[in-house]
């Protein structure tokens, strides 16, 4: 990097925004959060400033992103879980605004979107979200470290009921696949619940926000009017990692060439060096690309740390 940026992060306090930032300032950036109510400063040192925009405000955000000054933009714009049956509505709306903001002001310069695992093909030309079966079977594959993360993460966002739905899945699940002494007790609740599972994780609100993520892809896919990039998300990213500072990028299309990021995942924490070196040095304009990394390590030291202090 030759020289300091001045980046806007649209939705700085997420989980994947917020390491944006944080990223951005280590590297020596300036920053600037939008959202409704952004941060006013920032823990970590460096640059920062909030403006206070509505994402409704297709004019008022259209201005800020004007008169900004901003070598790059990145959005980290979600839609908020408190409802999901208003998520998918509300996440298509913020992303419309964010576009309608973009192309009405003046800049053009970089515009990285932060989107959702669901739209990353499969080499048989499915997209993820289009798949049999989503998301039961999905999440059925998943290993119980990332059922844990999510859980943990529903926790985090106050939604204790999904929560502990997570968690009893990950029992029945169990109950299933690994049967003990007394599992057979308990087979027909685990086996009755699994099927509820299936009708709550394949109904249209319960995916709002991948469906959401795949639209925004879409308003995208075509436009050449600035320089946008679409990242997806692998479909096992964590938050609360360890930055590695190692990843691999798949450009997407129809031919599957980044099925990889469907199997695997990355931190929040790795995904913003690489964002942020999309940022530096504007590799993946009008492409849809994810990154992938390892995962899995904090869970490894914490292992090691427990032996240590247990003398074995």
């Amino acid at each position: 990097m030759s020289k300091s940026l001045r980046v806007a992060v649209l939705g700085p306090k997420g989980q994947c925004g917020s390491c944006v930032v944080d990223e951005l300032l280590s590297r020596g950036h300036s920053v600037v959060g939008i959202s409704r109510s952004p941060p006013k400063a920032w823990p970590k040192s460096g640059e920062y400033g909030g403006i206070p925009c509505d994402f409704s405000d297709i004019k008022g955000l259209s201005k800020i992103l004007s008169d900004g000054g901003f070598d790059a933009v990145v959005s980290a714009f979600a839609p908020p879980l408190a409802n999901f049956e208003a998520v998918y509505t509300l996440g298509v709306e913020g992303h419309g605004n964010i576009k309608m903001a973009i192309l009405r002001s003046t800049y053009r310069g970089p515009f990285i979107i932060i989107g959702g695992a669901g739209s990353l093909y499969y080499k048989n030309g499915v997209q993820l979200c289009d798949d049999e079966s989503f998301a039961f079977k999905h999440w059925y594959a998943w290993p119980d470290v990332h059922l844990d993360y999510m859980s943990t993460r529903m926790f985090d966002h106050g939604q204790r009921a999904f929560g502990t739905f997570i968690r009893t899945f990950k029992w029945a699940r169990s109950n299933r696949e690994n049967p003990g002494w007394f599992s057979w007790m308990f087979r027909p609740f685990a086996n009755w619940f699994l099927r509820s599972a299936k009708k709550t994780l394949t109904h249209r609100n319960t995916v709002g926000l991948i469906f959401c993520s795949r639209a925004a892809l879409t308003m995208w896919e075509g436009v050449q009017e600035t320089k946008w990039s679409f990242l997806s998300p692998p479909w096992q990213l964590r938050d609360k990692g360890i930055r590695t500072g190692k990843y691999e990028v798949h450009v997407d299309d129809t031919a599957g060439s980044a099925e990889y990021g469907i199997d695997n995942g990355i931190y929040n924490e790795d995904m913003a060096v690489a964002i942020v070196d999309e940022v530096e040095n504007n590799k993946l304009t009008h492409k849809h690309w994810t990154c992938t990394g390892p995962i899995g390590l904090k869970d490894c030291t914490h292992q090691v740390l427990d032996l240590a202090l247990s003398g074995v």
